[in-house]
């Protein structure tokens, strides 16, 4: 039996958060919907970890095989401080580091400014809780655009909680499992990338076949470089549209997540509809006239709808 290799800190970050930053209500959204084997989210300590790939974090499709690690991010103090843990010794090179910072970014939306965000949704009382609206909302982003935009397929007009159970079984199927001395109780696997999903049954993982086939176009789309999610948003938004079995819900959902697009809006989504009005819920046509008041921020109001309504 070969001898276990010690992890080791291949990257470090620290950042200061913007204040207010109401990052329990973030780390709520993540735990709600936390991968099995990908992602824990520690809500009393503000500890989020996840596996990683990082041979993946190069736009470039890895040539050398995968590169397992895991990420723990610490909002316990005044500052955001970031670890990226894996087996081989030595710094990652800086390109990929200032792709862990990128995505940190992304992630937890650290670049957002909560003065403006609240004085721009000052107005909107369908969105205040006690006569006011919480400070320091921030966009649940994506670590990897891939993955949000399959999640966010498999999550088509299911519960939050069918969509983790799928992506569960899609980890299972497809991801690669990590060294044993990276594991840890809920760290077992890496999300598998484009060319693993578009090579799966999908159907085999409890998805109805048309909705397999649209996933299977997305992923064999990405893994070839015919579909760019880190392209233009309106020529992705257009792209993805252009695949049977998208819809604009999902459209929207991946536009307010991976794209980082914080005017994005999934009108038709039940948990915001049922936030302005749990009995007579308005329709998606009625949700999306009354979200023009909230331009150019209604990624961040439905945020703040999702929490009225429990997690969304």
């Amino acid at each position: 039996m070969l001898p276990l290799r010690m992890p080791h800190v291949v990257c470090s970050l620290e950042a200061p958060c913007r204040r207010p930053f109401d990052v329990q209500g973030l780390l709520e959204f993540f735990a709600v919907r936390a991968l099995p084997g990908v992602e824990v989210v520690d809500l009393e300590r503000l500890v989020y970890r996840r596996t990683v790939d990082l041979a993946r974090l190069s736009p470039v499709a890895p040539d050398g095989g995968p590169r397992p690690g895991v990420l723990r991010v610490d909002f316990g103090g005044s500052r955001m401080s970031a670890e990226v843990h894996a087996t081989a010794s030595g710094r990652l090179e800086s390109h990929l580091e200032e792709q862990v910072q990128r995505r940190l970014w992304r992630l937890f939306d650290l670049d957002a400014d909560p003065d403006a965000i609240r004085a721009g949704l000052s107005g909107a009382r369908e969105l205040a809780s006690g006569g006011r609206i919480p400070a320091g909302v921030r966009i649940p982003g994506a670590w990897c655009r891939f993955e949000t935009a399959v999640r966010a397929m498999l999550g088509q007009q299911i519960s939050v909680a069918g969509a983790r159970t799928l992506a569960g079984r899609l980890v299972a199927a497809a991801g690669r499992e990590l060294p044993a001395e990276l594991r840890k109780p809920g760290l077992e696997r890496t999300f598998p990338g484009p060319e693993q999903v578009a090579s799966l049954d999908l159907w085999t993982i409890g998805l109805p076949r048309s909705r397999a086939r649209a996933l299977s176009e997305l992923a064999s789309q990405v893994a070839t470089g015919a579909l760019r999610l880190d392209a233009d948003r309106r020529e992705v938004r257009r792209r993805l549209l252009d695949i049977k079995g998208i819809g604009p819900w999902t459209v929207e959902y991946i536009a307010m997540r991976a794209l980082g697009d914080r005017d994005a809006f999934p009108a038709s989504d039940l948990g915001l509809r049922k936030a302005i009005d749990r009995d007579q819920p308005p329709s998606a046509a009625e949700l999306e006239a009354m979200a023009e008041a909230w331009r150019p921020l209604r990624a961040c109001a439905a945020v703040l709808l999702w929490r009225r309504a429990g997690g969304g």
